[in-house]
């Protein structure tokens, strides 16, 4: 699963290799995705960072202008591109090698991993059980919290413990400039996946894609949401086992209609790891490693309160890169010491504090 960045860089790859070769079509339509990346990157940070994001929008939207008229021909409100018939409509999204990452990679999520059990993975195991109870596996759950704290990751888990074709898109993959295609991208995708015995569809960045409406909201927006609701409302009478998981940053975005009963019907939180969960996240980071005799990851444990799973991540991968500095300087082996965490940690602080958590406890109290 790639992140925005390289999304965009290879958006700007395409784009470089159609102008070469003089598909100005081809070099125009990179060059739009390349400012959507850049505007969605540019909503997530601040200050000079954002600023240069949106200088990077502008920049490829008039790239794209001027590539649209090497072409000859400005689109009009009503154009989309042709719609592909064959039998790989939805492909795009399916990856092609099964993740390798399992429950036993994933630290915590205790909760999570019990709403997957129950409607997925033991219905699968115990089939004639789940009958006897009425109970048809698959479903929508909803993954929200703070960055980092593993929720693409999760999705990837339940991919790997599944027998099962895993569909991934983002929000921002799924939207669309052309009148009508955002929500006709949708229904391909799902459609795609409902066309098989198993499947699973992890759809990141959900609250872009499913926005709240109002009055002031833009109609593309409210076909989508629509759109979207009669799509997965459909499958329930379906035989195929769907598993349909919804991952966001910020659930206080999505339209209110996507909680009720019968879309997502799991909503599970993703804070933080706790201090057993870090102490696994490390455990799992160093794995191979040597660690110096002094060397106690239950302490770093307690040091990193606070800290998501990707910033515990990053904190060994830093320790790391401390450590063969100094071999390589000192022609020793490499070798992980407490000083090498400690300056890791000063590189690293947590991503994570009260102010960023402040907005999900509203979240909790207000919506469940």
């Amino acid at each position: 699963m790639q992140s925005m960045t390289e999304k965009m860089k290879g958006f700007a790859e395409t784009c470089s290799a159609a102008v070469k070769s003089r598909d100005f079509a081809t070099a125009a339509k990179a060059a739009t995705a390349a400012a959507d990346c850049a505007d969605i990157l540019a909503s997530r940070t601040v200050g000079i960072v954002a600023e240069a994001y949106a200088k990077d929008s502008a920049s490829w939207r008039e790239l794209a202008k001027k590539l649209i008229s090497a072409v000859g021909k400005l689109p009009q409100s009503g154009d989309r591109p042709a719609v592909d018939s064959s039998g790989d409509v939805g492909k795009e999204w399916l990856l092609a090698e099964k993740p390798d990452v399992t429950f036993d990679d994933i630290a915590g999520m205790e909760e999570a991993k019990r709403v997957i059990n129950e409607m997925v993975l033991y219905p699968m195991r115990s089939p004639e059980k789940a009958r006897a109870l009425g109970l048809n596996p698959g479903g929508g759950v909803l993954l929200f919290g703070p960055p980092g704290t593993g929720k693409t990751m999760l999705g990837k888990a339940i991919a790997g413990a599944l027998e099962s074709p895993f569909y991934y898109a983002s929000g921002a993959d799924l939207r669309s400039k052309w009148y009508g295609e955002s929500e006709q991208r949708l229904s391909q995708l799902l459609n795609a996946a409902k066309a098989q015995p198993i499947a699973v569809v992890f759809l990141d960045e959900i609250e872009s894609l499913l926005p709240k409406r109002n009055e002031e909201s833009h109609a593309a927006d409210n076909r989508v949401v629509t759109q979207f609701l009669a799509d997965l409302g459909g499958f329930r009478d379906s035989k195929n086992l769907l598993l349909v998981l919804g991952a966001t940053n910020k659930p206080w975005d999505i339209d209110e209609a996507v909680f009720r009963t019968g879309r997502f019907d799991e909503k599970v939180y993703i804070g933080p790891p706790d201090l057993a969960a870090r102490r696994k996240i490390l455990e799992l980071n160093v794995k191979g490693a040597s660690l110096a005799k002094d060397m106690d990851l239950g302490t770093l444990a307690i040091e990193t309160a606070g800290f998501s799973g990707s910033d515990c991540a990053a904190v060994v991968a830093a320790a790391k890169r401390c450590a063969l500095g100094r071999a390589i300087r000192d022609n020793a082996d490499p070798i992980l010491t407490t000083e090498d965490f400690a300056e890791a940690m000063r590189r690293i602080p947590s991503s994570i504090n009260d102010a960023i958590l402040a907005p999900y406890r509203k979240f909790l109290e207000e919506r469940f």
